[in-house]
């Protein structure tokens, strides 16, 4: 079993498991619980939680002649063809939530160059509000410009490893940052770190040069 230093924040999982997350932190959220046995149970003793205070709720009195109405169309709708569950695909490397919008392993990405030792490839089909989901390979020794968020981000490591201002993360371990996080990510393993990044808002960064390329980069 596999295990990991850094996990998502509680609230995080909350609202994942209320329906309240929005479709680009789901998406790297549900790549986490793949292979994180602690977030499942976490997230199984949230949708728990959430069962016993529905009960407790005091049920809507319905008039009979709604209730009538409501069975009325339900007989009168057509019956649907049953839908057979759609094997995602497995691939080296990938999660298999991720692999769908990729067309490859992590090897055969097409990536477009940033900066130098700075690569991203874009995930299509997302919502993510106003900010985005993308993947990230970081060089060994090349460091993330200085920069706090505008609103939420989770960030899951695939390969490699980086360290900065909150500590060391590996492959499986995910950042849940909020605006409050300042920080300056440096790629320290041997080989590029390759996360899986969503936003919700735009990066903010410190230096002058960073935020004159912010608009070139769609970061």
């Amino acid at each position: 079993m596999k295990t990991y230093t850094h996990h998502p924040d509680n609230s995080t999982v909350l609202a994942y498991g209320a329906g309240a997350l929005g479709e680009g932190f789901s998406l790297v959220l549900a790549a986490h619980m793949e292979t994180c046995s602690r977030c499942r149970s976490r997230l199984s003793e949230a949708e728990m939680l959430g069962g016993e205070l529905l009960s407790e709720l005091r049920p809507a009195e319905m008039a009979s002649s709604d209730l009538s109405g409501f069975w009325e169309r339900l007989d009168t709708m057509p019956a649907g063809e049953p839908v057979e569950k759609e094997e995602r695909p497995r691939t080296r490397g990938v999660p298999a939530v991720l692999a769908p919008y990729l067309d490859g392993d992590l090897d055969t990405i097409s990536w477009r160059n940033l900066v130098p030792g700075i690569r991203q490839h874009a995930i299509e089909g997302v919502d993510s509000g106003n900010g985005s989901i993308r993947l990230l390979s970081i060089a060994p020794g090349t460091t993330i410009p200085d920069h706090t968020h505008g609103g939420g981000e989770l960030t899951l490591v695939l390969r490699g490893s980086y360290t900065d201002e909150i500590g060391h993360f590996r492959p499986g371990d995910l950042a849940d940052l909020d605006p409050s996080v300042h920080h300056q990510p440096v790629a320290d393993g041997i080989e590029p770190c390759i996360c899986l990044i969503a936003t919700d808002e735009r990066l903010r960064f410190s230096g002058v040069f960073s935020r004159v390329i912010q608009p070139l980069i769609g970061i």
